[in-house]
């Protein structure tokens, strides 16, 4: 009797260790490429994190992919820990997230943008992640597949301060959309074609965007416009390697008085006044216009991708912005700001840290799951490789956390740049300065 007992406690013991691996495991071991995560299953039980973002905790996922839920749920497991999501709409998220930050408790893991550069760290409200992170170990680099110009972009004083992956739906930056059977008809070469033989500049898209602004019916009036976008100035000042603010100690410094920044605002000039590609109410629905054929190109987000494909099916050509005659770069398109942080009210930034990186890394398996599913949204692996290619040189906004001054660029005199931007550069400065001052 007693021999079946401990034979039933024994089989029992088994199962629970099969089912919850940290209850056995003093380590939980997992491998992702070459990089092995080894996860303390007793050093965390019993404690609680908050993950902070504006949107639902999403239940659904690609076929063979974990959803956030699931990826969630198998941590509590593995570390005993507990993850709450605290879900605020965008309108209230920013003051909510900030006032539990300074409150000290509340907020541990958080989804941040651009706009929280550079006060944020200034105000010490996140943590270096360099602490945690080891962002030197390249094994763990490819297994979570860091987003580089993120990374880049949330460096802060030789620190990294929030971080995403390859792996998600805003991977790739800003597209110049076109209308391939537009070009076709008149005669014009391929952008991506041109795009590849290093050809795609500000003086060929104005060439052909000249060629594409048409009469199509005779009647006497402009019916077919070369191009439209929300996105005005800021593709010419990123493809011209313009330094919009530049960073001294840690403090933004006003760098836009520069010749390549006076070119960007020209082109803006120029696009309209010599080669007429615009409408005059260009602003008004730029995407509907290309997707009924009114514009033949269109900059926007990737977001949009599967809309554009929608309308417009084989006809839809994808390519990054042209550059522009002082930039270095093979392109610099527009990019994502989304990233995660952690917070410095976070009780357990280790735990959190760790968290992070759980639910960052895809496994192989999904990674290969997710990798066909992009390809696959952006029209074959060509365009797929160009687009990864492109956003490794993505720019983000430099100056969404500085109220003002997108309202400063839009009072330029595009016609006339260079003295504007000097007759404005006192008050560039003094938006810089007034984020500055609040924070003494």
């Amino acid at each position: 009797m007693k021999k079946i007992l401990l034979s039933l406690i024994l089989i029992s013991l088994f199962v629970l260790t099969s089912i919850i691996p940290s209850f056995a495991q003093k380590v939980y071991t997992f491998k992702v490429g070459k990089y092995t995560f080894n996860i303390d299953t007793q050093k965390y039980r019993g404690k609680t994190i908050y993950v902070w973002q504006f949107w639902p905790e999403d239940d659904t996922a690609l076929p063979g992919t974990r959803s956030p839920k699931q990826v969630r749920e198998e941590f509590e497991k593995i570390t005993g820990a507990k993850v709450k999501i605290v879900y605020t709409t965008w309108e209230n998220y920013r003051p909510k997230l900030s006032a539990a930050i300074l409150s000290g408790s509340g907020a541990d893991v958080v989804y941040i943008g651009a706009g929280e550069k550079p006060t944020w760290m200034m105000k010490k409200m996140l943590l270096p992640l360099d602490r945690y992170i080891d962002f030197k170990n390249k094994d763990l680099w490819e297994a979570v597949g860091f987003r580089e110009s993120t990374l880049s972009f949330y460096k802060w004083r030789g620190q990294i301060y929030a971080v995403t992956n390859i792996y998600n739906d805003n991977v790739f930056p800003y597209i110049l959309y076109y209308n391939k059977e537009k070009f076709e008809m008149a005669g014009l070469p391929d952008p991506l074609e041109l795009y590849k033989q290093g050809k795609w500049t500000w003086e060929t898209f104005f060439n052909l965007g000249k060629q594409l602004t048409q009469d199509t019916n005779g009647d006497g009036k402009i019916d077919q416009y070369a191009y439209a976008t929300w996105a005005v100035v800021q593709p010419f000042l990123y493809t011209n390697d313009v330094q919009v603010v530049k960073y001294i100690g840690g403090k933004p410094v006003f760098a836009m008085d520069d010749p390549k920044a006076y070119k960007a605002f020209q082109a803006v000039y120029e696009m309209d006044a010599k080669y007429k590609m615009r409408p005059a109410d260009w602003w008004t629905d730029p995407q509907g216009r290309f997707q009924k054929g009114i514009t033949c190109m269109d900059y926007w987000g990737p977001w949009e991708l599967s809309t554009m494909r929608n309308a417009l099916g084989k006809k839809l050509g994808i390519v990054p912005f042209p550059k522009g005659p002082d930039s270095k770069k093979k392109s610099a398109d527009m990019a994502d700001d989304g990233a995660w942080a952690i917070a410095s009210s976070s009780k357990d930034p280790e735990l959190a840290a760790l968290y992070l990186l759980w639910m960052l890394t895809p496994t192989d398996k999904e990674k290969e799951i997710i990798v066909k599913s992009q390809i696959e949204r952006v029209g074959g692996k060509e365009i797929y490789d160009v687009l990864m290619d492109a956003a490794t040189r993505a720019q983000i906004d430099p100056i969404s956390g500085i109220p003002g001054f997108w309202d400063l660029i839009n009072q330029i005199d595009v016609a006339n740049p260079a003295k504007s931007i000097k007759a404005l550069k006192p008050k560039f400065q003094a938006a810089i300065d007034a984020i500055l001052e609040g924070l003494k």
